[in-house]
């Protein structure tokens, strides 16, 4: 029984602690200055960035403008592409449903084994049958991933000799009965994120798609604790950054005991507790990056910037744009209001365009076609969309991987 090889699950150390400490109060006041709907917009790109980069890890370069044609529905012609888009629209759908549920259930555990093994079911019931066969890395043999199922054979990734599958559900119990976060403070369960990320993927769980529920869960798991900014930044984008030191420093936290002095159980606490302070030094990075471009004013230059650029015709081939117009100074107009009111009542677009009313829902209707407006209704309000085409230019580097 692999049971006590588990263990450590609480990273043992007070300066751990109080990076959390430090990493909660600079999360407090993440895009305070942003309206509502401004940060909704953002959180809409930021989900497709999120996939991105978890992609990325996983080997798979699916661009973010490849993603947001996938969730139209326009498929590439090329078969390996279109296979990543259904990969990435997964991707999306479980996030969507994942902040779903933590709205509905304030109270979920999600170390849960049946939160964890939601994420897997509901990332592979939504793909073809030919993106769910793996390979037996030992064997040879072709399996099929049943969505949701534990692995009921045993495994090998890389130096890593997985627990045999008989112990997994024992594994995930204790997993969760130990860091659920429910059982501390905020600032606490935030210090043990780290060993939740490590340890579910050191057990394992499933024949395939590990990597991609663990960061799943990661999400889920700092909008369960109540981390600001939730959704305005993402740790999947400093993990790929990182992505050679990241899998060194899981491999690392693997580790049985250095010494007699390296905590009580039969893993390193100081290698658990060296990923646990990598993994939220990535998370500090991510938030000083975003919040250094979410200040309104520095926001609504950019944009206006970029605006500008296109009045200019100076980008005529934004990512698959060629041939559309130049904006205009009245398309301008109605994108910076955007940014600083979220919403615009249809009655007073003209207005604020500048322009008669033909004209400016012949523009609303432009800016809906690239992706920089949306709406409910042809009547509701216009809202404010960042598209993944223009977003290199709204947040420089957002896409730049180290």
């Amino acid at each position: 029984m692999s049971l006590p090889l588990l263990e450590p699950l609480i990273p043992e150390s007070q300066p751990l602690r109080e990076q959390a400490a430090g990493l909660f109060s600079s999360a407090a006041g993440l895009g305070r200055h942003l309206h509502p709907l401004t940060l909704r917009a953002v959180a809409e790109l930021l989900r497709t960035v999120n996939c991105y980069y978890s992609n990325l890890i996983e080997g798979h370069n699916t661009h973010p403008v490849q993603i947001e044609r996938a969730m139209r529905q326009e498929y590439a012609p090329d078969s390996h592409l279109r296979d990543l888009q259904l990969e990435a629209v997964a991707h999306i759908a479980v996030q969507r449903l994942a902040e779903g549920r933590l709205e509905e259930e304030p109270g979920l555990n999600v170390c849960g084994p049946d939160f964890v093994c939601w994420l897997h079911h509901e990332f592979y019931v939504r793909l073809p049958d030919r993106l769910r066969i793996v390979r037996d890395p030992e064997g040879g043999r072709e399996i099929m991933v049943e969505p949701g199922m534990i692995r009921d054979y045993d495994v090998r990734v890389g130096d890593h000799i997985a627990p045999p599958s008989d112990d997994v559900p024992r594994l995930l119990e204790r997993l969760a009965a130990v860091l659920d976060p429910a059982n501390r403070s905020p600032v606490e369960a935030l210090a043990v994120s780290g060993a939740v990320h490590h340890r579910l993927l050191w057990i394992h769980p499933f024949g395939d798609g590990n990597g991609r529920v663990v960061r799943l869960l990661s999400d889920a798991y700092l909008r369960r604790i109540g981390v600001g900014g939730a959704g305005l930044w993402t740790v999947a984008r400093g993990l790929a950054r990182r992505r050679d030191e990241y899998k060194q420093r899981l491999a690392a936290a693997d580790a049985g005991r250095w010494d007699a002095y390296d905590g009580r159980g039969a893993r390193s606490n100081r290698a658990l507790v060296e990923f646990s302070e990598f993994f939220l030094a990535v998370c500090q990075d991510q938030l000083q990056y975003m919040g250094g471009l979410l200040e309104i004013d520095g926001l609504a230059e950019r944009v206006r910037g970029y605006c500008k650029a296109r009045e200019a015709g100076a980008i005529t081939d934004p990512e698959g744009l060629a041939g559309r117009e130049k904006f205009t100074p009245g398309m301008t107009r109605l994108l910076i209001a955007l940014i600083y009111r979220g919403e615009l009542p249809r009655a007073e677009v003209p207005d604020v365009a500048g322009t008669p009313q033909r004209t400016a829902r012949r523009f609303v209707q432009r800016l809906v076609d690239e992706g920089f407006v949306a709406a409910e209704t042809h009547r509701a309000p216009i809202q404010l969309r960042i598209p993944a085409h223009a977003a290199p230019f709204v947040f420089p580097g957002l896409y730049a991987v180290a």
